[in-house]
């Protein structure tokens, strides 16, 4: 982005100054070149059709329009189509013609001589995120927590031997209105770094900066993986089943005549503490989990998703899927209103088909600010101001039935 460029002159501070910057993108093409020789002497070779020999045209280039080059020649205008030209010859490279994306400077200099000087700038389409996995083990009740930092870099440029910091948080910027873009999918080359020095984390003003330890090459083109966390073993954790229904779909339950079926949530939980081998400032970026099959010892996908940024003793839960084994159904089962409320009962049936038992979390979301659960099968928790969870322990092959029922002021 030239607009971000800063100057400065390290050797002798305030010596040297820009007083203008230029950034010259126009680079050479056919275009570029012809649009340039527009009333200038240009050769071009045409080639043959069947007999008849190719021919060599010189003469003052009129207009370059579309597929077709318009000439004129000491007795002639002459039009060629792009398609039949072999060859146009230029006597010589025009000035203000650039190979590569450029700045030019117009500086001011107290002294001449060499003088060390710094440019700091922000570039495009070089970007970091962060990637985690959690394999868990056996019991699903402690997981191997990992990190890796994956580094695209489409700049257009490489950085050898680079100091790399990397900046997480909700970093501000201001963006353009977006442009269609169309781009080649470009060959990328996957480098994973080696177990040298890794990230030393810090709190950097309101965000978190992470300096690699060492030096590190980023070419063009290029995705890097360098590891950013420790690896941390046997982080306590805990899976949970949750099962929940939207309770504004409420009505939806009442007029079926069937129960509607629902999918139970698999949630992996734990805590971002020191005390559980943890306790680190962990940057927006997708988790895999996996757990390992003791038939051969290999590890096996079992979900992901994604966090937040996340600073240190704060909890995480994980969303990886839903199970296969349990089965909720819901019938909305009464409707009625009395003495200015309306009292609605709800049947959740939950059916579970492991090998052994389960406590399924039943979160529901309840339609109005003044709602009260009048009567329950199981205990609840007021967890918001409009959800209330109920805790449902279901045994192997015997359904289990929350049953409840909640009233309102009506009309509202």
């Amino acid at each position: 982005d030239p607009t971000s460029v800063k100057f400065s002159c390290l050797s002798s501070p305030g010596a040297v100054s820009v007083l203008e910057q230029n950034y010259e993108y126009d680079l050479v093409n056919t275009e570029s070149l012809l649009k340039r020789y527009i009333d200038k002497d240009v050769r071009v070779v045409v080639q043959g059709s069947g007999s008849e020999a190719r021919k060599v045209i010189e003469g003052k280039l009129s207009a370059a329009v579309g597929q077709d080059l318009i000439l004129q020649t000491s007795n002639s205008i002459e039009v060629v189509g792009r398609a039949s030209v072999e060859e146009i010859a230029l006597k010589e490279l025009p000035e203000d013609l650039v190979t590569k994306p450029t700045l030019v400077w117009l500086t001011k200099a107290q002294k001449n001589g060499e003088q060390l000087c710094q440019v700091t700038y922000t570039t495009g389409a070089i970007s970091w995120k962060a990637d985690y996995t959690a394999v868990l083990n056996e019991a699903e009740t402690a997981l191997d927590f990992s990190g890796w930092v994956t580094i695209d870099n489409k700049s257009g440029a490489g950085y050898k031997d680079a100091t790399l910091k990397l900046i997480a948080g909700d970093v501000r910027r201001i963006q353009p209105p977006a442009q269609p873009m169309y781009r080649l999918k470009a060959a990328r080359e996957m480098a994973v770094a080696g177990d040298e020095a890794g990230f030393a984390e810090k709190s950097f003003m309101e965000y978190h900066m992470y300096t690699l330890g060492r030096n590190s090459t980023i070419n063009n083109n290029q995705v890097k993986q360098i590891e950013f966390i420790e690896p941390a073993e046997g982080v306590k954790a805990k899976k949970i089943f949750v099962y929940e229904y939207d309770g504004w779909n409420w009505w939806e339950a009442g007029r079926s005549s069937q129960p509607i079926k629902g999918k139970v949530n698999i949630k992996i939980e734990f805590e971002n503490k020191k005390e559980n081998k943890l306790g680190i400032a962990l940057p927006k970026g997708k988790v895999r989990v996996f757990k390992k099959d003791t038939a051969d010892g290999s590890l096996e996908f079992v979900g992901e998703d994604e966090i937040d940024h996340t600073p240190k003793d704060e909890k995480l839960s994980l969303y990886i899927g839903n199970a296969f084994d349990i089965v909720a159904e819901r019938t909305m089962t009464d409707d009625k209103t009395q003495w200015g409320r309306r009292y609605v009962t709800n049947k959740i049936e939950i059916r579970n088909r492991k090998a052994v038992p389960v406590t399924v979390f039943v979160d529901e979301k309840m339609p109005h600010i003044d709602w009260k659960i009048e009567k329950s099968t199981h205990k609840w928790d007021k967890r918001a101001a409009y959800a209330a969870r109920f805790a449902v322990d279901a045994d192997v092959n015997t359904p289990m039935v929350l049953e409840y029922t909640v009233s309102w002021p009506w009309p509202w």
